[in-house]
């Protein structure tokens, strides 16, 4: 009875602790997940798939996992399809991270879209960047022939496929040295980096210090698009500060941010309302900081890992420290949340590697040994050429090749190469030579070649020698690649013909470096205009050239026009806005341009409101656009378009001190040719514009052409021109006619990879579709490199010399007559002694 009641007793009070265990979590919080979903689609530019060729190819895509609580799960999930000719039994998709094999996917005869979810250890996955690498291996069903692996592909859909992280617990409380790896975090990719300012107006301090941190940020994006944009916040009342006690809390935690990836600049003063009483009185020098953002826009807010970044000071100058601290990504920050810089100034980057002239080993590009087993091959590797790249016709690159073709191989096995996907040579193997290649040479026209980053494709096709059934192909043909193969690049001349936006988007000339190597000088980068989507897009455009230079470029900030900039310069600003004197050499009208890129607009608008223009509408609208140009004015209403000039805008000493600043790289660029006297340069420049003037061709633009197709009326345009005077000055001008039109044509600018189709002296392009028009460069201009190199200038001479066949025929005939005259005059008096006369 006693031991029945004791029974009892203890199954009530079990049956109280499970209740009481309950009700207490219940009442207690559970602790939240941290979910980071990264689409893959947001890992690269350009188009949402990854598309693998061929028996074997690779593609690699990099994730930047920013900083979280211990990893709980990880899921990779694919989206895919391949082609209907795979022999089931020999494809495979196979899926790499971090070197480490997580995946082998079946590819099979087509049946649709293959979903695959793929549970990968947490150990895997490590902050900072990570590889994914897709491999595809197939061989054809039916077909044994080189013919038949054109037929085999497997296509990844990026855009249905993601990586998801979960940890336990919210994310980690930000500190500096965080701040970078949450700048590039691929689950943030395409938010924008918003540069706060306390106020209003935009001045040149903050133009300069945004363009600072813009172009550290492009670095750390490495490939991708960065897009920046101006946040003006406004002024706190006094009063509305929510916090109570002694230690007032700050607005900037409970305002609402533009962004998940925020940077606020300004001074002390001009930062305390926001900051609040206990946050700005530890900016007592130049001042770095980073708190958590809970009211940043998009999902999670601070438990998704937004922020606000902070470079402050008590004077200009010492933000100016702390900005140039923030924007060194060559040294790490500390491991705080806030922290006052009293470090030295940074140390100049090592130079950039690019190869010149020279032979360099496949091995020092980073291309290693390759054995291919199959009927097709293709791999690729990249060579560097500097800014000053500038081919002579009557050379070639050569290519030495070391490697072997093996197995029963039929007649065609070949080797073709190509350079930046054009055909440049072939070598046919001749089964004489028992398939080896000893330093076999290939010449690649230089041609083909370009400034900075060149790819170079090299393909070899494996005939078999007779019909074998796919199935029982067990021995294929192959072919080695040996990296002892190599690239033997000759003498080229130093010479750079401007404009050519196609340099610009490949090394950032003339605005980021001669040579790859030299000290990047200074340029002005203007903005007209009092919108922040201009300051956005001057920053933007300033991240980019960044990226291509591969350091931050030293810029001297003016906000409105001052009457011409002194050095090459990058100017942003609406059409309505800019002064005459801006487009007094540009390759279009300004009355044309306002009124091409107004249409443009209106065309873009239409389709942005999913209401799109009709054809007819469309035309009538080009045809009153030209009914203005050759009556009373460019502008789509009627009347005429006279640009207003802009009234300068003094900056006192905040001008000065950004000149100062560029000044010492002034001196760093032109230290090199230090030893060369004014007089000399001059003498150089003006033979430059004169040679300039017989060697180059100039070519008008015809604007009318440029209506023909209603679907591509631009509604930005990015122009490339000399600036007037004989300086040999550069500017660059990003135009729109309203800053709705230039949001839109600067998120299609990156987001349609349309940087990359940048050409000639312009480049003008719509939101509404998605291409590039390019404007063949209409005044050339040349600008030698290395002017008191003898063997640069017959270079040149011979570059120029082999683009003119007229002016070498003329030359040649002059010589020819010169010399027929010499030697009459010569030969007259000793006939004239014989004859006796």
């Amino acid at each position: 009875m006693t031991a029945m009641a004791f029974s009892k007793a203890g199954r009530v009070l079990a049956a109280l602790g499970v209740a009481a265990a309950l009700w207490a979590g219940i009442a207690a919080p559970a602790q939240a997940l941290d979910r980071r979903l990264i689409p893959l689609s947001s890992l690269r530019d350009g188009p949402p798939d990854v598309t693998l060729n061929g028996e074997t190819d690779t593609a690699a895509l990099r994730a930047f996992i920013p900083p979280t609580g211990p990893l709980s799960s990880v899921l990779l999930t694919l989206s895919y399809e391949n082609g209907i000719d795979i022999l089931p039994e020999k494809g495979a998709l196979a899926v790499f991270i971090n070197g480490a094999a997580v995946a082998e996917l079946p590819l099979a005869a087509f049946r649709g879209p293959v979903n695959a979810t793929i549970t990968l250890p947490a150990s895997l996955m490590r902050p900072g960047e990570n590889l994914i690498v897709f491999q595809s291996n197939a061989q054809h069903r039916a077909i044994c022939t080189v013919r038949g692996t054109y037929d085999l592909w497997a296509r990844v859909n990026l855009a249905a496929s993601s990586l998801t992280l979960v940890s336990d617990g919210g994310a980690p409380a930000p500190d500096l040295a965080m701040m970078r790896q949450l700048l590039a975090a691929s689950d943030r990719a395409r938010d924008p980096l918003a540069i706060l300012k306390a106020g209003p107006d935009i001045d040149a301090d903050h133009l300069g210090w945004g363009a600072m941190v813009a172009q550290s940020y492009g670095l750390l994006l490495g490939d991708q698009s960065p897009r920046v944009i101006a946040a003006p916040l406004p002024p706190v009342k006094a009063g509305s500060n929510p916090g109570t006690g002694p230690a007032p809390a700050s607005p900037l935690d409970t305002m609402p941010l533009p962004s998940a990836k925020n940077i606020l600049i300004g001074t002390r003063d001009q930062l305390a309302p926001l900051l609040g009483e206990a946050r700005a009185a530890a900016i007592t020098g130049p001042f770095l900081a980073v708190y958590p953002a809970a009211g940043a826009n998009g999902p999670g807010g601070a438990a998704g890992g937004a922020f606000v970044g902070v470079a402050s000071g008590r004077t200009p100058a010492e933000v100016d420290q702390a900005v140039m601290r923030l924007a060194d990504v060559n040294r790490p920050l500390p491991t705080q949340s806030s922290v006052i810089v009293s470090d030295s100034p940074p140390a100049p980057p090592p130079p950039r590697e690019v190869q010149e002239e020279g032979r360099y080993r496949l091995s020092d590009l980073g291309f290693p040994s390759v054995q291919h087993s199959g009927y097709r091959y293709t791999g690729r590797f990249t060579l560097t050429l500097p800014t000053g790249y500038a081919p002579v016709s009557d050379r070639a690159v050569l290519f030495h090749v070391n490697g072997a073709f093996e197995g029963d191989l039929g007649p065609g096995a070949i080797l073709n190469v190509r350079v930046n996907g054009r055909a440049a040579t072939a070598m046919e193997i001749d089964k004489r030579s028992s398939g080896i290649i000893d330093n076999g040479e290939m010449q690649l026209p230089m041609a083909l070649f370009r400034p900075g980053p060149n790819v170079i494709e090299v393909e070899a096709e494996l005939p078999p020698a007779g019909g074998t059934d796919c199935v029982f192909a067990v021995r294929r043909p192959s072919f080695t690649l040996h990296d002892s193969s190599s690239i033997e690049i000759p003498g080229f001349a130093r010479l750079v013909t401007l404009p050519n936006l196609a340099t610009l988007a490949q090394t950032a000339y003339p605005y980021g470096g001669m040579a790859g190597r030299d000290p990047t000088a200074p340029f002005d980068l203007v903005v007209v205009g009092k919108d922040p989507s201009w300051f956005g897009a001057a920053w933007t455009m300033a991240a980019r050239l960044a990226q291509k230079a591969g350091d931050v470029l030293r810029i001297v900030p003016y906000v409105g026009w001052e009457g011409g900039p002194e050095d090459n310069a990058l100017i942003v600003g609406p059409m309505a806005a800019l002064p005459q004197a801006v487009f007094a050499s540009a390759p279009l009208p300004a009355d044309r341009l306002a009124g091409l890129l107004e249409a443009g607009a209106l065309i873009a608008q239409a389709s942005a409101r999913g209401e799109p223009m009709a054809a007819a509408d469309r035309r009538a609208l080009v045809d009153r656009l030209r009914t203005g140009w050759t009556g009373n004015g460019g502008r789509i209403g009627g009347g005429s378009r006279a640009l207003a000039p802009i009234a300068p805008v003094p900056e006192g000493g905040a001008q000065s001190r950004w000149q100062r600043m560029a000044g010492d790289g002034r001196e760093a660029a032109s230290a090199a040719s230090g030893w060369v006297p004014d007089w000399a340069r001059r003498a150089m420049a003006a033979a430059a514009r004169y040679v300039n003037r017989w060697t180059v061709v100039e070519t008008p633009v015809d604007v009318v052409a440029l209506t023909e197709n209603t679907e591509t009326l631009p509604e930005a345009a990015l122009l490339q021109y000399k600036a007037p005077g004989t300086e040999t000055l550069t500017w660059t001008l990003l135009t729109a006619s309203d800053s709705r039109s230039l949001d839109r044509a600067m998120r299609s600018l990156g987001d349609g990879a349309l940087w990359d189709k940048l050409r000639g002296g312009g480049g003008l392009w719509s939101s509404a579709a998605p291409t590039m028009t390019a404007l063949e460069a209409s005044r050339p201009y040349q600008v030698i490199l290395n002017p008191f190199d003898i063997g640069n200038l017959i270079l040149i001479l011979a570059r120029n010399l082999s683009q003119r066949i007229e002016l070498l025929f003329g030359l040649l005939l002059g010589t020819a007559v010169v010399l027929t005259v010499a030697m009459r005059l010569l030969l007259k008096p000793g006939h004239a002694k014989r004859s006796g006369s």
